[in-house]
């Protein structure tokens, strides 16, 4: 068992039966009962270890508790009520650092001189205060307060309260600090991507999920703000192939988020829209954007912590944990934290280890390793903190995913700015960081993330309506006269109608059958202009619209046949005017005969019942 990192020769192994405070007395040797017992008494008269373990009980019973309990510094307290009021009534020093910012130290050593050597035995000897309260835990490492102890101490010990995570009122500015508030970017992109992906125009590997470099330019050129980092940050020209690159953020997320909620596939070459998808274009954007985050957090084919590359390993066989407990951990975090006022990303990963909202990355670290398997691997100690695996996977949670869907306003600077706190790591000496996510600085719930985490059960969006002006004529032509056309508008109109170059369209039959065959609803394009244009919507239009609603149904696919050629029109014709093949048998030529593939098996066995083979 370790004690500050050195083994504790105090206690031996014990049974989980043995928790009160005999029984861990009763298995320490009589050199640390005697320092303990000499805490309460200087001139202790002992020599038995029974005598020393009654000595310590007597102490710890009645006003000598109280007395006790007393004569700790405040940091002690703390550490005896946390514990106390702990599951199995341990002492979790890692939580207790985290709440409080200070470690509860359990031997008072004295400082040694220069080149002094100080032994396991000699922690014994300096034993403090605490170590009459808080004892070498028998079933787990570190320290718990004993059973019948805890029962005491509670009754005069208030608990404590319980973790907070501080809040600000705005980020601290800092040189090449990006703000960014999402949710109206969110709310208008969730559709805008949807059509992009509707006309075939958003390109992704189905095995990875990952946009193409041409789908990537697609999704950036119809973001209404862009990536994250500028183009010309998140790709320097000129740099090795090497060195470092932030990348694209944003349209990796989008393109995971919508792939993963099965909204979008590809057929062929071309993106399209699952039903999933189609039936989404049909939603207000906020249910959307709800529908998508509830699917994304149960996804289970793609692990976040993946795009932070200098990590390798991570696909050997068990070397990671799994992904929805991780996430569930973040989002239990922010489910308290308050909606509409900065965190900073380093409080909010001390309140999560501090609050007890804690989950691991790997099974073990030992598989990851950064530049090279065994002098880099992260099984190395010191070398798999929190800071290092799960406050970098929170990083990459919030940023690509939380901010990409507009449920929090981030704050960030320059990764290479951000974090530099791996550079005791062997390899990590060429980085200039660990993972594309290291500048997040802050992030900010927003209303629809408060909607989204089920902090608000309503979410009013703003109703800020288009200043584009539009003009439909007669001649089925659509004329942008003011405003500024976003890019989800102009992939409504240009589903519809055709693109003449100088804001200017034309109703399209094919493509408005298009439209319909793929689940577009006609009379949602209808008030769509309609709420651009002053004037009533020409008749020719709405005759257009008609048209098109009527033609773009008017023949349905109702399943496959197959076809079967008879010997002659006879045996077409008697096969046709069987009673058991009603409504089951069609003539398609004068001897050829066709069936519904659901229903061959009851055609070959009607055919043989006249005597004929089916071959």
């Amino acid at each position: 068992m370790l004690i500050n990192g050195k083994p504790d020769i105090g206690c031996s192994t014990l049974t989980p039966r043995m928790s009160t405070l005999h029984d861990i007395l009763w298995n320490m040797t009589i050199e640390h009962l005697a320092n303990r017992a000499r805490l309460l008494a200087a001139n202790v008269k002992c020599t038995r270890k029974a005598e020393y373990i009654d000595a310590i009980k007597r102490g710890c019973e009645g006003d000598g508790l109280r007395a006790l309990w007393h004569s700790l510094k405040e940091v002690e307290r703390l550490a005896v009520a946390e514990a106390c009021y702990a599951s199995l009534h341990h002492h979790d020093a890692a939580r207790f650092e985290a709440k409080y910012g200070q470690r509860a130290l359990f031997y008072d050593l004295p400082d040694l001189a220069p080149g002094g050597y100080r032994s396991s035995q000699d922690e014994g000897k300096y034993a403090t205060r605490l170590n009459l309260l808080l004892y070498p835990d028998p079933e787990h490492p570190g320290y718990c307060v004993p059973r019948d102890l805890a029962q005491r101490l509670t009754s005069f010990v208030p608990e404590p309260p319980a973790a907070a995570v501080s809040t600000l009122s705005e980020p601290q500015q800092e040189p090449g600090l990006f703000l960014r508030h999402t949710e109206q970017a969110a709310l208008t992109e969730v559709k805008t991507l949807l059509r992009l992906a509707d006309q075939g125009m958003l390109k992704f590997s189905t095995t990875t999920g990952m946009p193409s470099a041409a789908g990537t330019a697609k999704i950036i050129e119809h973001l209404t703000n862009g990536d994250w980092f500028p183009p010309e940050v998140a790709c320097v020209p000129g740099l090795p192939k090497y060195d470092q690159q932030v990348g694209n953020i944003k349209p990796v997320g989008w393109t995971l988020l919508l792939h993963t909620a099965r909204l979008i596939d590809m057929a062929g070459t071309k993106s399209r829209l699952a039903s999933a998808g189609a039936k989404m274009l049909g939603m207000p954007p906020h249910e959307a954007i709800r529908t998508i985050w509830m699917k994304w957090l149960d996804n289970r084919t793609h692990d976040e912590f993946n795009r932070i590359g200098p990590i390798k390993g991570q696909t050997g066989k068990g070397a990671m944990t799994a992904k929805q407990p991780r996430r569930h951990a973040i989002i239990e975090a922010l489910a308290s934290c308050p909606a509409n006022e900065w965190i900073l990303t380093g409080e909010f990963s001390r309140y999560m280890q501090a609050a007890g909202h804690e989950f691991e990355v790997t099974h073990d670290p030992w598989k990851l390793y950064i530049c090279e398997r065994q002098y880099g691997s992260l099984g190395y100690s010191g070398f798999h903190e929190w800071n290092i695996l799960q406050f970098r996977y929170i990083l990459c949670f919030l940023f690509e995913y939380a901010a990409t869907l507009g449920l929090i306003d981030i704050a960030y600077v320059h990764p290479e700015d951000g974090l530099h706190d791996f550079g005791n790591l062997w390899g990590a000496d060429g980085l200039r960081w660990l993972s594309r996510y290291d500048g997040l600085r802050a992030f900010r719930i927003t209303n629809l993330g408060a909607f989204c985490l089920g902090l608000s059960e309503t979410f009013t969006p703003c109703k800020a309506g288009s200043s584009v002006k539009l003009s439909v004529l007669p001649n089925l032509a659509i004329q942008a006269v003011a405003g500024e056309l976003g890019p989800d508008e102009v992939l409504m109109i240009e589903t519809w109608a055709e693109p003449l170059g100088g804001n200017i369209w034309r109703l399209n039959p094919e493509r408005a059958l298009d439209a319909i065959e793929r689940g577009r609803c006609v009379r949602e394009f209808a008030s769509f202009l309609q709420e651009r244009d002053e004037q009533p919507l020409p008749e020719t239009v709405e005759a257009f619209c008609k048209a098109s609603e009527s033609n773009g149904t008017a023949v349905r696919c109702t399943g496959e046949a197959v076809l079967f050629e008879c010997r002659d029109a006879a045996a077409a014709t008697m096969l046709c005017q069987q009673k058991e093949l009603d409504h089951l048998i069609y003539r398609a030529g004068e001897t050829v005969v066709a069936v519904p593939s659901a229903h061959v098996q009851r055609f070959r066995k009607c055919a043989r019942s006249l005597g004929f083979g089916v071959v």
